[in-house]
């Protein structure tokens, strides 16, 4: 029933592993991860799954560089009325199954996404995302 979180001054700089973290959080409304720093991170695995209420999520100064696994991340985030994962680096994952689905925003820039690595990008993408942006 938490409706918010604060975690705006973690020290996240050793975490390597930040798999379901914040996963099933079904009623947090606010959340602010903008200052983690993820360079060492190779796991996100649903980091934000089912986190159902979050209207607004800022991971656009994410270090994306080490993560090998990205699957379902943002899963089922009906409430989320914009993602920018445009300056993401995905050049070394490998997984990104149901990264995208269950969300409700209209419209999602991958167009930077080097997608070489991935062998698992099944179920990536929500029918209900109107708009995607990829190469």
């Amino acid at each position: 029933a938490l409706t918010t979180l604060d975690v705006s001054n973690f020290d996240t700089s050793k975490v390597t592993n930040m798999r379901g973290m914040f996963t099933y959080m079904e009623s947090l409304t606010t959340l602010d991860v903008s200052n983690f720093n993820t360079s060492n991170v190779t796991n996100m695995e649903y980091m934000f799954d089912n986190m159902q209420s979050l209207t607004s999520l800022d991971v656009s100064k994410f270090d994306t560089s080490k993560v090998t696994n990205m699957e379902y991340m943002f899963a089922n985030m009906q409430s989320l009325t914009a993602l920018d994962v445009s300056n993401f680096n995905t050049s070394n994952v490998n997984t990104m199954g149901g990264m995208f689905v269950g969300m409700n925003i209209p419209s999602l820039d991958v167009s930077n996404f080097d997608t070489t690595n991935v062998t698992d990008k099944s179920d990536m993408f929500s029918d209900r995302i109107k708009d995607v942006y990829y190469e």
